[in-house]
């Protein structure tokens, strides 16, 4: 087995259900993202994956799993979670933020730090990237969504995949956003 897996499943067809299951079955620990565009609008789901320890998607893309438009998003987190046997869970809401959560925890709102949007492809690649190690590590809540969110902010500033989001810039965000995260220091 592999200790730990980052599965980003982009619906591109290269993860079947086969594949997602030897991946389950292969990981220990099993951080995943699901995503669905204009290209592959509900041909791949969180649905096609029976196990995760660590889940980040966006609203729409929970909602489109789920089938449900009107349950409350804190509810939809607690069924999937319960459903892939998930410990960590973040929805990610662009601009408003994401909504973070760990087994045994309340609920946690993390705001969106981003400065300048100028291509917002590959933010949420980015928050997971930054914030399943951390996860993984066992961090605070708050902190996995604090650095996943700066990872995400620095990302919407460059055009495509191009470089930026480092240690350095990602604790300069955090510095500069300091009072949004923790407003008592």
């Amino acid at each position: 087995n592999i200790a730990v897996g980052i599965v980003a499943d982009f619906g591109h067809g290269f993860l079947d259900s086969e594949a997602a299951r030897s991946i389950e079955r292969d990981m220990e620990w099993l951080a995943l993202t699901v995503q669905s565009n204009s290209l592959n609008w509900g041909m791949t789901t969180l649905r096609k994956w029976a196990k995760a320890d660590f889940v980040i998607v966006d609203e729409a893309e929970l909602r489109l799993a789920t089938g449900e438009r009107a349950l409350s998003l804190h509810s939809q987190i607690e069924t999937e979670a319960a459903r892939l046997g998930a410990e960590w869970f973040i929805v990610t809401q662009g601009h408003q933020g994401a909504v973070c959560w760990h087994k045994g925890e309340e609920f946690f709102r993390i705001p969106a730090f981003a400065e300048s949007v100028v291509d917002r492809m590959g933010a949420g690649d980015a928050f997971l990237a930054a914030s399943a190690p951390l996860a993984h590590a066992g961090a605070p809540l708050g902190l996995v969504g604090a650095v996943g969110s700066a990872a995400a902010a620095i990302h919407v500033g460059v055009v495509g995949n191009g470089p930026g989001v480092n240690r350095e810039a990602v604790l300069g965000m955090l510095e500069r956003h300091r009072r949004a995260l923790w407003p008592t220091d």
